[in-house]
């Protein structure tokens, strides 16, 4: 079964309900990127198209090119996104689990980002340690494993990877409950507790994975009827429109509150996991099959 308490990680993140309302408001915002980016894109097109015959015959295409450009622009602006949103509720996670004092309120948003100033390398370093986190993580899963022979396997072996890869997350909310190490001595220590806890991490993110896309799912018709009675008055039919839309608006209460909630949970088991008897030998191994921790290695040395 898991090793995470639910209950215990939506208490720990109550402390930090106003830092919690502003991430949901970042999301918020995306997810209405994407909507306005669905509409211009369907208005450009409709636009461009008024002397024809049927001048909506495109509009679809139009919709979907105007969502790919706003996920184009967050895909460049991702590390900022990182360090600006993510990086700042793991710093008060990480307070949390020091049962150091966290301010209320807005002080709350100020505090977190100080400590991610303090705490983390700046961006250009950041940047490729990252890079370097979720690589090692990515491959763990397949690590002395038999080479997957089959398509099911490959795609099984790539799952894993993509779900081991969100830990990275993890590690920043680890190195924050670690005051005395530098970001390089938290990723390298991380990974090694990941490397020697696998088959448990992996079992309790799938579940923690399970919870979010759940309560996603569960939202899901609340907000499509509502959106489909908003769009009920149009002249023209919205087609499937009303459902991108009603899953974006849910996937941001996932990304802001479940998502949330659940690293809470795995840090919380992720601090409790023993170090690796065999850290010295752990280490090794994974620096020689891993250039890029050896790369973090060679770091935590500066």
């Amino acid at each position: 079964m898991w090793g995470f308490n639910l209950l215990s990680a939506t208490r720990t993140l109550e402390k930090s309900m106003a830092f919690v309302l502003h991430r949901w408001l970042i999301y918020l915002g995306v997810g209405l990127a994407y909507i306005f980016g669905a509409i211009i894109g369907a208005g450009t097109t409709i636009g461009i198209g008024s002397l024809s015959s049927n001048p909506t015959a495109f509009a679809g295409t139009g919709a979907w090119i105007g969502m790919g450009v706003v996920g184009w622009i967050l895909y460049k602006f991702r590390n900022g996104f990182l360090t600006g949103v993510q990086a700042r509720n793991a710093a008060l996670l990480g307070a949390e689990a020091l049962r150091e004092p966290v301010p209320k309120g807005k002080a709350q948003i100020d505090y977190a980002r100080r400590r991610v100033a303090e705490r983390l390398p700046p961006p250009p370093a950041l940047s490729p340690l990252i890079a370097a986190i979720r690589s090692v993580a990515s491959a763990l899963p397949g690590w002395k494993e038999p080479a997957p022979q089959t398509l099911p396997q490959r795609w099984l072996l790539q799952a894993k990877g993509l779900l081991v890869t969100t830990e990275t997350l993890t590690l920043l909310g680890y190195h924050f409950a670690q005051p005395a190490n530098s970001f390089a001595r938290s990723a390298r220590d991380g990974l090694l507790l990941l490397a020697a806890h696998l088959p448990t991490i992996l079992r309790n993110r799938l579940y923690l994975s399970g919870f979010g896309w759940l309560g996603c799912f569960a939202a899901f018709p609340v907000l499509l009827a509502a959106i489909q009675g908003i769009l009920a008055g149009l002249p023209l039919d919205p087609g499937i429109w009303p459902y991108v839309f009603a899953f974006l608006l849910a996937w941001t209460i996932k990304a802001a509150f479940l998502d949330a909630i659940a690293m809470a949970a795995m840090l919380d088991l992720f601090l409790k996991l023993p170090a690796p008897e065999n850290g010295s030998e752990l280490s090794d191994a994974l620096a020689r099959d891993f250039p890029a921790f050896a790369g973090i290695c060679a770091q935590t040395d500066i």
